[in-house]
């Protein structure tokens, strides 16, 4: 019994979820205090600094309960506590040896805000240095032959990927691949008459970009890249033409293969001269970024000539090491571990010549290592449990826990069940394979079994959209149906109670629908928070403040001023905002400015004059440009939400604390020497950044349901836990670029054929690692339930989901128009919609708790369901499929057109003005040239035909890239309209397309683009009331008008 507490001994712990590992890590270092040990001698390494700080707290509190003496002694030591986080323990020891490693000893640690702006400014120069000759000359040149316009982006992303993946990415190597084609190569060059039908068939053979091999491919390929097996008519005759065509095959791939590694050589060379240049910055500014602490420390305790002094110091003042959450340490992590305790295992040394017997602990669960993604390895855990049983032997203690303090006993059997069944690993399994042991219910104080219902949706909805609002309506009522009704066993009384909104957590696997479970609680009336979400550029009030800065870089920008007076910093009306853009004048800002500088017509001046939210738009945006050279542009934020009285549309917590966190950001950037212009460049580059996390909010005391990601929920429990949607489907989206770890060397492989990656061992083992773990992430979910258990799904057949598990775990069936399992599991039920329904409508109704628990309490919801936002050229997807390289075109002929049209600018300006765009957009001076010749003769044709006079040319009464915003059926649509032209009661609405067209496209295209242009004829009705309203597309690259 409690053999952990050996502390002779070192250990590992695998210790399932709910089984009290945080006490156990506790009580082991407690052994060691009262053993004798100083408290300044022990290490303990905690995954986050949250987890560092908790555990402290919990040695504190059981030496309080149970040993006063000690803990009054430990109280005096509280500053020589080693309890931090691994980041945290190798940034001391780089510090500490700073000569050693090469370090400013007084070093900063950036933030990630800092670390993004120096590789983006880096990763630019790389690139444009390689536009002008310079190394990675040679891959530029390649990408942009292969992918046009998009070849810039699809390097720059390319290199970013690998950045994001460092430090394991700085270790790659480029894959090795090692031919064995070669006597293939002379049988398929003699192969019987092939030679003689297919014209320069030798040249297949002969070294060379394989670039230009593609033309071959039709004879031996199909369109899905594989062998074919009926020959082209052209080889209908030649002799085992099946044979012939795999062969082929074969030849290609390991070609291709050659081609691809040599492809990756040249993308490595980019990204270590960016890396480069990237650790020159931050020397140079003494700083480091978060990756830095754990590679620098472990390069400087494995390959620095210094690197036994710096063991021998570390070793002077530390006899144990424990280590929380194992099962997600990684490669670097484990062997900067492994190093310092190299001695220690060893048996030999001067600590036991001294007697000391120094240990190691380690406790965690592979079952939750759920850190894949990040670089954690969950082979690790076992790989050391076999080397200190090899390296120690009596002095090693394993063991696998087996009680579960937490959950009912119905859920625990739920997960017996189910995970005995899908995470079965067999004794010549590969160590990422995930393995289960069964464990008994140890918790006291429940007065019955727990329960967990499976509820199950009839999949008859016509889409996605109704099919998620329909489950998020079910989980809205389930949520009601237990408010107030059900009963839990509080922790702190003991005693019963009913359950409480503040009881409730809601988890995500991923937060695609979190909108719509949002939307469904707010219209039910229950109170709710998102906790730890991510997204955080892209919500509405970031967005307004975005525009807000954008305005005040450039007062020109007329899009960012219309997002401005329509936000709660103004709630001016469409009509006027229009009507300003159709007056005369440059901007639109100026046009504001001149209407209330003379007599102007009453339907325009009073909305400026008054505003919507407090004073005169005009004068406050002028106070506030006016204060912009010597006023922070994080107090200018502020001035404006408090003078329009605008806060008080951001009341609900969330919004308020993304508000904050947008204020904090631009006082760190102004900090930093970052001027205007420049925050708008990190504005921009971060827009589209959707993995930005959301400002935190305190949760506590706040009588709400929380919505979080599992990931987010794992080291919590919450007495009823809700897992909507299933049944969605895993997607492993590897992409054709993987950084991974192989006989313990990193590998970087880039794979643009989908065909060989289908077929790759690397990229087939990475898949089923991270299906793998998607077992383990349906385990830490269900385990966070600590008395009642609901999973909501449509039904599906299809395999990799969460609902697959429960098929396979459970014998889960459809029969007819009911389900069933195997055999029955106690505690477990499975409902349908119309049973929730019941329960909801007889459940008694239940308000959230209003009583303050803490200082100050924001409700964080209202009940008016939010409208969706869509932007219209984004939902066509058409652009993508036709424009291809020519997007980039495209949008400087847009930018060109609407110049003209607006009388800004002349012909004469056209030229300049294309080329400082295409210079802006990446373009090379040498293909520059090609593109303006192209857009000259597109105009030229243009002008031939008239309608370059008729449309583009200036006129009266009509409109240039027109902003809207449309609302219908509780979707509002915002986008550009190209032109509208007035004539009398018609007006009409012209969409350039500026990409390559044949005339047997044509009626598809107008069929594609017929949605998008009828929301825009829709939109124009609303604003102008016309009687009549046409559309048209203009395909610019042809000369051609067609009405849609």
């Amino acid at each position: 019994m409690n053999n952990y507490l050996d502390t002779d001994k070192s250990v590992i712990i695998s210790s399932p979820a709910g089984s009290g590992k945080t006490e156990k890590l506790a009580r082991r270092y407690i052994a060691l205090l009262q053993k004798g040990v100083d408290v300044e001698r022990i290490l303990a390494i905690t995954f986050t600094d949250k987890a560092a700080a908790e555990m402290k707290q919990r040695i504190l509190r059981i030496l309080g309960d149970e040993d006063k003496g000690l803990f009054l002694k430990l109280l005096e030591k509280m500053p020589l506590m080693r309890v931090s986080t691994i980041h945290s323990f190798c940034g001391t020891l780089l510090r500490r040896f700073s000569f050693e490693a090469s370090i400013d000893p007084n070093y900063m640690v950036e933030d990630a805000i800092d670390s993004d702006m120096i590789w983006e400014e880096i990763l630019y120069e790389v690139l444009m240095d390689a536009g002008r000759g310079s190394k990675g000359h040679e891959i530029l040149l390649q990408t942009l032959s292969e992918k046009g316009f998009r070849g810039l982006n699809y390097l720059r992303n390319t290199v970013d990927y690998l950045f994001r993946k460092r430090p394991f990415s700085i270790e790659a190597q480029p894959f090795p691949h090692t031919s064995g084609a070669g006597s293939l190569m002379e049988e398929l060059r003699s192969w019987q008459g092939v030679n003689d039908l297919i014209e320069d068939y030798e040249d297949f053979f002969r070294e060379g970009s394989f670039e230009e091999k593609k033309r071959w491919e039709k004879y031996f390929l199909t369109e899905k890249k594989e062998p074919r097996k009926r020959p082209v008519p052209l080889l209908k005759n030649i002799p085992g033409y099946r044979d012939w065509a795999f062969r082929m095959h074969v030849l290609w791939k390991d070609k291709l293969i050659q081609e691809h590694v040599k492809r990756t050589g040249r993308i490595m060379d980019i990204y270590r001269k960016c890396i480069a240049g990237y650790t020159d910055i931050k020397r140079a500014k003494g700083m480091l970024d978060f990756s830095d602490l754990e590679y620098l420390a472990y390069k400087m305790l494995t390959e620095n000539p210094e690197w036994a002094n710096i063991l021998y110091a570390f070793d002077e003042k530390t006899d144990h090491i424990l280590v929380d959450e194992f099962q997600d340490t990684n490669t670097f992590q484990w062997a900067i571990i492994n190093k310092l305790t190299e001695e220690w295992r060893s048996g030999l040394g001067p600590k036991r010549e001294e007697g000391i017997r120094p240990t190691m602990f380690f406790v965690g669960d592979e079952k939750q290592s759920i850190y894949y993604f990040r670089g954690a390895n969950v082979e690790i855990f076992r790989r050391a449990k076999e080397k200190l049983e090899t390296w120690l032997g009596d002095e090693f203690y394993y063991e696998e826990i087996k009680e579960n303090y937490r959950s009912s006993p119905a859920i625990i059997e739920f997960t017996n069940r189910v995970f005995s069944k899908i995470m079965h690993a067999g004794e010549e399994s590969p160590s990422w394979i995930t393995r289960y042991s069964p464990f008994s219910a140890y918790r006291t104080g429940i007065p019955d079994a727990g329960r967990v219902e499976l509820i199950l949706l009839d999949d008859e909805s016509r889409n996605m959209q109704e099919s998620k609002q329909k489950e998020a309506d079910v989980l809205a009522q389930r949520i009601r149906g237990l408010a107030g009704d059900f009963r839990i066993t509080d922790r702190n009384t003991q005693q019963q109670r009913p359950c409480k909104y503040m009881d409730m957590a809601v988890l995500l696997r991923k937060r695609t629908h979190l909108k719509k479970y949002e939307e469904a609680l707010r219209q039910y009336g229950i109170p709710f928070v998102a906790v730890k979400g991510i997204g955080f550029y892209q919500e509405p009030e970031v967005a307004m403040l975005r525009a807000f800065i954008f305005f005040l870089s450039n007062p020109g920008d007329d899009y960012s001023l219309y997002i401005l007076l329509k936000s709660p910093l103004f709630h001016m009306q469409e009509s006027g905002i229009i009507r300003l853009i159709n007056s005369e004048g440059d901007s639109l800002f100026e046009k504001m400015r001149d209407r209330c500088s003379t007599d102007a017509t009453p339907p325009v001046t009073p909305s400026l004059v008054r505003g919507g939210a407090g004073g005169n738009p005009v004068q406050l945006l002028q106070d506030w440009l006016s204060q912009l050279p010597y006023t922070p542009v994080s107090v200018l934020i502020e001035q404006a939400l408090t003078g329009t009285k605008a806060w008080r549309y951001f009341h609900e917590a969330q919004r308020k604390a993304n508000i904050k966190k947008f204020i904090r950001i631009m006082e760190d950037l102004e900090a930093n020497g970052k001027s205007i212009l420049r925050i708008r460049d990190f504005l921009e580059r971060t827009c589209n950044k959707n993995e930005e996390p959301k400002a935190n909010v305190n949760t506590e005391g706040m009588d709400a349901v929380k919505i979080m990601t599992i990931h987010a929920a794992k080291g919590l429990e919450f007495p009823v836990v809700f897992v909507p949607g299933i049944e969605e489907p895993f997607s492993f989206k590897t992409g054709e670029n993987l950084v991974y770890e192989k006989d313990g060397k990193f590998f970087f492989k880039s794979e643009p054929e989908p065909s060989i990656r289908k077929q790759d061992e690397d990229f087939l083992i990475h898949q089923a690692k991270e299906e793998e773990e998607q077992k383990r992430l349906f385990y830490v979910a269900v385990t966070r339930a600590e008395e009642a258990l609901f999973l909501i799904s449509r039904w599906s057949g299809r395999d990799r989901s969460f609902l697959s598990f429960l098929r396979q775990g459970l014998g889960l069936e459809k029969q007819d128009a009911s389900y069933g399992i195997e055999s029955d599991v106690p505690g477990f039920k499975i409902l349908r919609r119309e049973d929730v329904k019941m329960r909801f409508e007889h459940a008694p109704k239940h308000e959230a708790d209003k009583k303050p628990l803490h200082p100050v309490q924001v409700t964080p919801m209202t009940i008016k369901k939010q409208a969706l936002w869509k932007t219209v050229t984004e939902t066509v997807d058409i652009k993508r499929r036709h424009g291809k390289d020519w997007v980039i075109l495209g949008d400087i002929m847009h930018r060109i057109f609407e110049g003209v049209s607006k009388g800004i600018l002349q012909d004469s300006d056209i030229r300049p003005k294309a080329g400082k765009l295409l210079e802006s957009g990446g373009i090379l001076k040498e293909q520059g040239e090609e593109k303006i010749l192209m857009i000259e003769r597109d105009i030229a044709a243009l002008k031939s035909k008239g309608i370059w006079q008729d449309i583009i040319a200036p006129k009266k009464d009509s409109f240039s890239e027109l902003p809207f915003i449309y609302e219908e059926n509780n979707v509002v649509y915002t986008g550009r309209i190209d032109r509208i032209i007035t004539g009398g009661d018609i007006y009409g609405i012209y969409d350039y397309k500026t990409f390559p067209v044949r005339e047997k496209d044509i009626e598809y295209l107008l069929k594609g683009y017929s949605g998008q242009l009828n929301i825009y004829k829709r939109a124009v009705k609303k604003l102008f009331n016309p009687k009549q309203v046409k559309a048209f597309i203009l395909f610019t690259h042809t000369g051609d008008i067609r009405e849609v």
